[in-house]
């Protein structure tokens, strides 16, 4: 559509010359132009020739009356302001006018010319808001489709950069990584010559570059005042510079000159804030750099920083305990278990739970109860492993406990079987069901890797053998290394190696912290001094036999735990504890719900459950007094476990709470106790543990 000129343009349809007359020279005296046309054939012409900003129409016309021009006229231009001039007064025509897009209807004669003027005025002004309308509706489609292309090409970058971040993580430290670091920043950047230098107490140490065009290996602090990279350690923030040309108060640093004159400078910080180095990235492919290359950096610098970070803490954590490194991978396995947990816990409980109300139901022959109890054992086989993994993942201090070591020291060396060499041969006896002893499964999968590392070192590259043993042994066989122990037998950890042995003069000195025959760089002496320290918090001893040429063995003895209370059995021994009261069991799975309720019923309880918490709660609510025990999940949708937990215990503070889960970071057995949950159970259940739990919950309550 045309834009209207500065003086409007109106156009007059009208066979009446004197009206035409009348109307032109009103209008010229308020300054509009005035076009004339005698007929409806003449003004469409004119309409389809030039710029009009408002018709005025006569409705009778000879040939072509005013509705046919208008509907004419809505063909060129549906946009342009129509306005009826008739005589008749026929409201018909009116309607029909309007119908046909007419903005106003005058009639004649106009005795009052003003009417004409507000009506042409009110036309131009409704023509110009709808015009500015489109305009800004347009221009608003313009931005929308530009940033859409923006963020396309932003989406692009970033998608790019995420696959940058994640071979990040495997850098290491910037001196080994700095060249590296600096093409993946180039190449996101777009730039062609760069430099990363290292932030050392002297000054600024090149790491890495781009390009060809450097000049300065070193840059001696203090930097000159006016240089790019004094103000990058002033600013500590990413900018950039269009051209250094326009910018006299910025001179070149690391290069002597930019060849197209802009630069983009990103300040790469420690932990806690310190400057550890910068990246200055120069000669853009298409210049100058811009917001959104000092952006999509950004990110990457972020994440570079981590990078950094991170692997400044291996290299610091591989300095005192060599074996760290493999402990971060299984603990990555130990995380994605995690993950999945809860689930697989709720698959073992359904097992265990359909399995014990199968052997309680006193309806199985012989040899089906034998093969109820070997599903039953090997259901507590994976609940363990599941516990074994888990534990690897976790942060917390650790718990140490009585277990037996003998499915720990097996998954560790599974774990621990894949970095070793086809050349290497891995050899076990490790005896299950001996005996248990006070431990931490981490803290044993540590160890375990620590001496198994220490012995495939000794091997240098050549071929030999790792056996590991595990067995019960009487305690004189140890009585002068456990000299506080008066227990009867111990359990002992063997790892043993043909590799080049040790003199007994390094024997001696193996277990002195920072003590390291590896060469500098392969260690620090920190491994052995970590293990003894483990051992002997766990209130046992270790001790080495080696020679040259003939291998290394450790061994490790624990003490047995003696007296230990074993009355609690959770095999397939079915003692269970019954009663009559009312429980509430909420679960948001279907199958386990049901089968907590058989279990429950079986042993004589009355059972309401739901799979909803917030209908839970709803029930809770209208009648309090009803049940004796709540028994919820703790991962549901809506409300978990322990919000239910909150709510019912605002309601009635005397219910007893039993919360139990596969498995879940947001909450703890101490975390639990403190909401004022009774008992904290973990998946899988089986009828002997519920049933002991759920009677000992009910009789306390009693009590109180």
């Amino acid at each position: 559509m045309s834009v209207s000129p500065a003086v409007p343009v109106i156009l007059t349809i009208e066979d009446e010359a004197s009206v035409r007359f009348s109307i032109s020279n009103f209008l010229e005296d308020y300054d509009y132009k005035v076009l004339e046309a005698e007929n409806g054939k003449d003004g469409l012409d004119i309409i389809r020739c030039q710029p009009v900003d408002l018709v005025l129409v006569d409705l009778r016309m000879p040939e072509m009356d005013g509705l046919e021009v208008l509907s004419a006229v809505r063909e060129i231009n549906e946009n342009l302001p129509v306005i009826v001039i008739s005589g008749t007064g026929n409201i018909s025509d009116v309607v029909e006018a309007m119908r046909l897009g007419a903005w106003d209807y005058l009639l004649k004669p106009i005795t009052d010319m003003t009417m004409l003027s507000h009506a042409i005025e009110k036309g131009l002004e409704r023509a110009r808001l709808i015009n500015d309308e489109r305009a800004y509706q347009a221009n608003l489609e313009r931005q929308v489709s530009e940033k859409t292309n923006e963020l396309e090409t932003v989406n692009e970058r970033l998608k790019a950069v995420v696959e940058t971040t994640k071979r990040l993580l495997g850098y290491g430290e910037l001196l080994d990584s700095g060249s590296t670091l600096l093409q993946e920043f180039g190449t996101h950047m777009n730039a062609v010559s760069g430099s990363i230098y290292q932030v050392i107490p002297e000054g600024l140490q090149k790491v890495g570059e781009l390009g060809t065009y450097h000049n300065y290996d070193f840059l001696p602090f203090p930097l000159k005042e006016n240089s790019v990279f004094s103000h990058a350690m002033k600013m500590m923030e990413p900018f950039f510079i269009d051209d250094i040309a326009k910018h006299p108060e910025f001179l070149p640093s690391g290069f002597q000159s930019y060849h197209n004159g802009t630069c983009i400078i990103f300040p790469i910080k420690k932990k806690n804030g310190e400057l550890r180095a910068i990246v200055s990235l120069h000669d853009k492919v298409q210049p100058p750099f811009t917001t959104q290359d000092k952006e999509i950096g950004s990110i990457l610098m972020s994440y570079s920083a981590e990078a950094l970070e991170t692997a400044h803490a291996v290299k610091a954590l591989k300095k005192s305990e060599d074996f760290l490194m493999q402990a971060q991978k299984i603990q990555a396995i130990g995380t994605m278990a995690g993950g999945i947990a809860h689930d697989f816990n709720n698959i073992l409980s359904a097992i265990v739970g359909y399995t014990d109300l199968s052997l309680y139901s006193g309806e199985c022959t012989e040899k089906i109860y034998h093969n109820l109890e070997l599903v039953k054992k090997a259901s507590d086989r994976a609940k363990e492993l599941v516990s074994q993994i888990l534990a690897f993942s976790r942060t917390e201090s650790y718990q140490e406990k009585p277990l037996d070591l003998a499915p720990v020291i097996k998954e560790a060396l599974k774990l621990l079987r894949s970095t070793i060499p086809s050349t290497v041969s891995m050899e076990k006896d490790i005896v299950v069901g001996k005996g248990k002893v006070v431990a931490d499964p981490t803290r044993i999968h540590q160890i375990i890797m620590n001496l198994c590392n220490n012995s495939l070192h000794a091997m240098g590259n050549q071929c030999g053998w790792i056996k590991i043993t595990y067995d019960r042994v009487p305690v004189e066989e140890c009585t002068s290394l456990l000299e506080t122990f008066s227990g009867t037998h111990c359990m002992r950890l063997r790892v043993s190696d043909n590799g080049h042995g040790m003199s007994p003069d390094v024997v001696r000195k193996v277990f002195d912290p920072y003590f390291t025959t590896k060469k500098k760089g392969m260690g620090t002496g920190l491994g052995l001094a970590v293990v003894q320290s483990i051992v002997q918090a766990s209130g046992g001893t270790i001790k080495v036999e080696s020679r040259p040429g003939t291998g290394t063995t450790f061994s490790i003895y624990f003490p047995c735990v003696e007296n230990e209370d074993d009355a609690i059995q959770e095999g397939c021994v079915l003692e269970v504890q019954s009663g009559t009261e009312h429980i509430l069991v909420v679960d948001d799975e279907h199958d386990l719900v049901d089968m907590t309720r058989l279990m429950l019923e079986r042993l004589g309880y009355t059972v309401t459950v739901m799979t909803s918490s917030v209908e839970a709660f709803d029930a809770l609510e209208k009648e309090p007094d009803r049940y004796d025990l709540l028994i919820t999940d703790q991962t549901m949708p809506v409300l978990s476990g322990t919000e239910l937990a909150k709510r019912a215990i605002m309601l009635r503070s005397d219910l007893p709470i039993i919360l139990y889960t596969g498995y879940s970071a947001a909450v703890d057995e101490s975390e639990a106790r403190k909401i004022g949950i009774r008992e904290f159970m973990l998946k899988p259940l089986n009828i002997n543990r519920l049933s002991r739990i759920v009677r000992q919950v009910l009789d306390q309550k009693t009590l109180t």
